[in-house]
């Protein structure tokens, strides 16, 4: 099986999943709250999303002085759970920096929206964090500055067309994981209007800030049954990939979303 049929079963996965939830969420009427929009248009066509190839257009993302990104990709993936940021966990990209001798300690804002762009050969998604974490990162070190801090984002995927950075993960430390260590940068933070609005209504939700891992392989079992502490994440994805490869969201999916994902 080839990349994109892996992606396209994997999204099958996930909407067969969405739709099951809705359907035993329509037991019950879905409350109806204020929503602070009735819909989203799509971004099909906006670089970087859907079967977009070109670079994603925004803000370009720069670390505070004293720090800089570095590749490492002989290091081995840590499943500690306390290096997993983010909020959504379709995939994880590994974060790899480096600070000198100007770097007296603080915290790195990774904000909303920021997009980690595909740079591995294989023509497969990029990835947006879907909300705003800070992160501490250590002083420069008196040993000669040269340890790096590596931790993890989880992301939403942008492009439900093409390949998923996990489906050949095949050594220990990555086989059990979505993780696409190696394979991402981040770039620049979206301005997209109708990506923003999206992200504003995982605001203030900080029970869905990610707990624990999940093997994305599970899902190809022919006797897999979803955990239910994924299905609100599965939720956010299919969502979200209407937004960026379908017809965009209408009221009732955005009435479908915050059901998924309220506390």
């Amino acid at each position: 099986m080839n990349k994109r049929d892996l992606s396209v079963n994997l999204f099958a996965i996930l909407c067969l999943t969405t739709l099951a939830w809705c359907s035993k969420s329509g037991e019950k009427p879905i409350e109806e709250e204020k929503l602070p929009f009735t819909q989203l248009a799509n971004i099909a066509n906006e670089p970087g999303f859907g079967d977009s190839d070109e670079e994603p257009v925004g803000t370009p993302f720069k670390l505070p002085k004293g720090l800089r990104f570095v590749q490492r990709p002989n290091h081995p993936f840590d499943p500690d759970i306390k290096k997993l940021h983010g909020n959504m966990n379709t995939f994880y990209v590994d974060i790899n920096i480096v600070a000198d001798s100007t770097w007296k300690g603080g915290e790195i804002i990774f904000p909303e929206g920021l997009v980690v762009m595909n740079v591995a050969p294989s023509r497969i998604q990029n990835g947006m964090l879907m909300g705003r974490e800070p992160i501490p990162m250590p002083p420069y070190g008196n040993t000669g500055g040269n340890d790096t801090t590596t931790f993890y984002l989880g992301v939403a995927c942008m492009n439900s067309g093409k390949g998923l950075p996990w489906e050949e993960n095949n050594t220990p430390d990555t086989r059990n994981y979505p993780i696409g260590k190696g394979m991402y940068i981040p770039t620049v933070v979206t301005k997209n209007e109708q990506a923003l609005k999206f992200l504003s209504l995982l605001n203030n939700k900080p029970h869905l800030k990610l707990k624990q891992h999940y093997n994305p392989m599970d899902a190809y079992r022919p006797d897999y049954v979803q955990p239910a502490w994924l299905e609100p994440y599965s939720v956010i994805q299919t969502m979200f990939w209407k937004l960026t490869d379908g017809n965009g969201l209408a009221e009732t999916d955005l009435r479908e979303l915050m059901e998924a994902i309220k506390p």
